[in-house]
Parts: C-alpha cells; structure tokens; sequence
C-alpha cells in the first residue's frame, strides 16, 4: 500500500487558505514584534531549512523593522534545535523553522526525543517545500535507476548510501526506495545535508536521495548524475529526468516541506500574527520569484491546515518504519 500518494491526494484536495481574522491584542498592545527576533535552525548551514529560513527571515525583518536572526543549531537530526524552541520562553521571540524529520518522524524511534512534537510545539505555517531527486556519483557505471538497481542487486551491502541524519526523511525515503527495488546498500549518516552532498561528490558514498537545490550545480557540471526525481510528475526544471513510477517503481509523493513553530505556550495572537504574515510573504512577487529560482514551491498552509496535514503524516511515516523495518541504531 501507498501510504503517502492517496492520503495526500485526499489532504491536499480538502486544504484551503481561509481568511484569518484573530484577535491581535497582545500583538497590538505590545507593539510585536518590539526587539530582534530568533530563528533557530535545528540542521546546519546551507541546507534547504537554512536557505528558505534565511530568506524569509530576511524579507520580514525588513518589513517588520526588526532583526530576525537566524542560528543553526545542528543536532541529533533536528531534534537539539527543536527542543531548544520547547524550553524557550514563550513570548513569541524565538520560533522554530524545520522540515518533518524533528516534528513528525522522530518521535517513531527509540529513544524517544525529549519533547513531544505534536504537545510541546504549535505550527504557526508550512512555508514552503522542495523537491527532491535520487543522484549518484558521477563515476557510477549506471545511467537510469534501474542499471543503477541492478549494479546493486550484483553486490549487496557493498554501495555506499548517505543520509543527512539517521531517521532523516531522506533516510527513511531511501530504505523505502531500496525495500521497493528490492536491493540493499549500506547507510553512512552524516550531520546533516551539505555533508552527505560533499561525500557524495567525494566518493565516500555512491548513492544519494537530495533536495534539488543542494545538487543542482553539481549535476549542471556532471559531477553527479539525477537518476529520478521523487515528484509525481516531470519536474519544470528537468523535463527529462523520469517519475519513480516511470523508473519502474511506485511514486512515492512525499512532500519536503518547511514550518514554523513556537513553544505551545505562546498567546494565541503572536502565533496567528505569523500565520497571517507567512501567509502574504507566500503569495509576495519577490518571495516567489527567489524561490522558484532555487527550486523551491512557496506554498503556504495556515496553522489548522499544516496540524492536519501532520497529524496524518505521523501515521504514515510509522507504517513506512515498520514496513521498511527501519532503525537508527548505530
């Protein structure tokens, strides 16, 4: 069974923008935001979270009148950073903005995180998602995925895959992906996705599920060869490179999104104040044109919106664990 392809369709064909209309009082009354803000990244520099994070952090602070600074803070594959938002104080100066791996895939493995997602964080907006496509090294004797199953079926264990964390989505997606072609290759995790990219490009690992936007220069150059991308169709930019399913496996329609969160705690106004206004920067001309042009969607769900569509995530990625039998134990 496709866990993700049919409950996404039926997600995203009931997901609606409604109009917000909040109360703002403590935002009114306290002039918010009145001093710089922080925005914690729980992965390191130059990944997707990092260059989204930065480029709205970067229109709104501008438009606010107050820094919103922004600070990578890399560990346990995001769960140093996200716990870090729980114990902040709940004034709404410090958020969180991560994709899924902390707030709806850790809490699957053992040992649990320090914090629960779904009690101790509340969404304020999904802002934006990223593609993501299977690559290789360059000095890969495959072309398709399929020369590239088969290479691996000849030498099991022996062909090297990366991950940017262990139980990283990229991490589950790509057992799925090797539980389906029904091969199997052996997992080096690092610290996050620039690291896992760098091994890729140095040999160290031969195969690599990533976000567009961090290999698309080094498959401009040959460095590395794109053998798929995870979309359920042809991707704008690479008009050639097939489907999962054109490849010979099932699409897996998996959505790399990135949120913000605060601590639960935080007044109800100051979260909603954020949606509203993650809300406008998506639809904003100039955020969408910077986007597009790093390969990014500048979709935007409102708080409600982004609770349900997490909530089913939750189950999927617990019946892909189990399916796959995935662990992170080293």
């Amino acid at each position: 069974m496709d866990y993700f392809s049919s409950t996404r369709r039926r997600l995203l064909g009931g997901i609606a923008l409604s109009a917000l209309s909040p109360s703002f009082s403590h935002a009114q009354n306290n002039k918010y935001p009145s001093k710089s803000i922080r925005m914690i990244l729980p992965f390191p520099a130059a990944g997707g979270p990092d260059t989204v994070g930065r480029l709205a952090a970067s229109i709104l602070g501008t438009k606010w009148g107050q820094q919103i600074v922004v600070e990578n803070m890399p560990g346990a594959s995001g769960q140093i950073g996200a716990n870090y938002v729980v114990k902040a104080p709940a004034d709404g100066y410090t958020l969180l903005f991560s994709p899924p791996t902390p707030i709806t895939i850790a809490e699957h493995f053992e040992p649990k995180p320090p914090y629960d997602a779904n009690r101790d964080l509340i969404p304020a907006a999904l802002l934006g998602r990223n593609p993501a496509v299977i690559v290789i090294n360059g000095n890969v004797k495959a072309n398709t995925l399929g020369e590239f199953i088969a290479l691996a079926k000849k030498e099991p264990n022996k062909i090297f895959y990366g991950t940017p964390g262990l139980g990283h989505a990229f991490h589950l997606i790509s057992e799925i992906i090797f539980t389906k072609a029904g091969i199997q290759l052996t997992n080096v995790p690092y610290q996050g996705s620039s690291p896992a990219v760098m091994g890729l490009l140095g040999g160290d690992v031969q195969f690599l599920v990533q976000s567009v936007e961090s290999v698309k220069e080094h498959i401009k150059s040959g460095k590395l060869k794109a053998l798929a991308t995870l979309e359920s169709s042809r991707l704008e930019a690479y008009p050639d490179l097939p489907t999962l399913a054109e490849s010979g496996l099932s699409n897996l329609d998996i959505m790399n999104w990135y949120g913000a969160f605060f601590s639960a705690k935080t007044p109800a106004d100051i979260v909603g104040f954020w949606e509203k206004e993650l809300i406008a920067l998506a639809k904003d001309a100039t955020f969408q044109k910077k986007m597009k042009e790093m390969s990014f969607d500048p979709v935007a769900y409102g708080s409600q919106e982004f609770s349900k569509m997490m909530n089913l995530e939750r189950t999927q990625w617990s019946n892909v664990i189990k399916t796959a039998h995935v662990s992170i134990k080293k």
